[in-house]
């Protein structure tokens, strides 16, 4: 007999508007609730209605996950957050590392198209897959695809207020967490002694700067370890993940999904 959503309420003791909540992630429920939810959830096995439909026998109930390099650092933090919101739908992840090669990538999706997956999630350069496939598409807006990327003109702001008047400078590593933020950065004639230095992918290798400079470093959760006194602009690998993972969802379930693009915020913080 199939559980219904009725069956994990009576199992958890709540009304099925609250399982709906908690399903939907509505943050207005309390973490006890939600915790005795889920749990009633893992144990009857039930599903959400519309990710089965959307994972129809037709489809198998993974998704295929591109990256070009699956051993960067923020990487597992990534898929972290995109494998939290799709467990949570009975929805495993097969991750695959592209190598920026096409014919790896060709390979890659030919395989995956013949298992059936229920989507793909392209954290590459390539392109979305022609087949007609849930897909998103992490990072500059291509065609073919819904897309979640991590907003520059904001991340650039940030650093312009901090620099007040005092020259912005840029330090990339081969794998920035900001590629195409130069571009955006203040170009004006400084007004004020000292620099704001960038260093992203990268951490600085000079000893101290002088009192009128600011350091920051581009960074997620765990990587890498800020230095004392510098700043950290936060590159929100998890938070790209969970939202990927909830877009995917709502194509899967048929949803209407706006906007086309979804932009994440990055945050500037200062020095602990």
């Amino acid at each position: 007999m199939r559980v219904t959503m009725s069956d994990v309420a009576r199992a958890a003791q709540v009304n099925k508007a609250t399982v709906s909540r908690v399903l939907r992630g509505d943050a207005r429920i309390s973490p006890a609730t939600v915790e005795k939810v889920w749990a009633a959830i893992k144990e009857l096995g039930y599903r959400p209605d519309a990710i089965a439909r959307g994972l129809s026998s037709s489809r198998s109930d993974t998704v295929g996950v591109f990256l070009e390099d699956i051993s960067l650092p923020w990487a597992a933090e990534y898929l972290a957050g995109l494998e939290r919101v799709l467990s949570r739908h009975g929805v495993d992840i097969i991750p695959r590392a592209t190598g920026g090669d096409p014919q790896q990538r060709y390979n890659a999706l030919s395989g995956l198209l013949s298992r059936r997956v229920g989507g793909f999630v392209l954290f590459d350069n390539g392109p979305a897959p022609e087949a007609d496939i849930p897909s998103v598409i992490v990072g500059p807006k291509r065609e073919g695809g819904h897309t979640v990327s991590v907003d520059l003109g904001s991340a650039a702001s940030q650093l312009a207020r901090l620099a007040d008047g005092r020259a912005v400078e840029l330090h990339q590593g081969e794998n920035p967490f900001f590629p195409g933020i130069g571009a955006l950065l203040p170009d004006d004639a400084p007004k004020k002694k000292g620099t704001v230095r960038l260093f992203d992918g990268l951490l600085p290798q000079e000893e101290g700067t002088s009192p009128d400079d600011t350091v920051v470093i581009s960074a997620t959760r765990r990587c890498p370890a800020v230095p004392p006194g510098a700043w950290k602009l936060y590159w929100p690998a998890f938070e790209l993940g969970t939202l990927s993972a909830r877009l995917l969802l709502n194509i899967i379930q048929g949803k209407g999904v706006r906007p086309q693009v979804v932009s994440v915020l990055p945050a500037l913080t200062g020095p602990l």
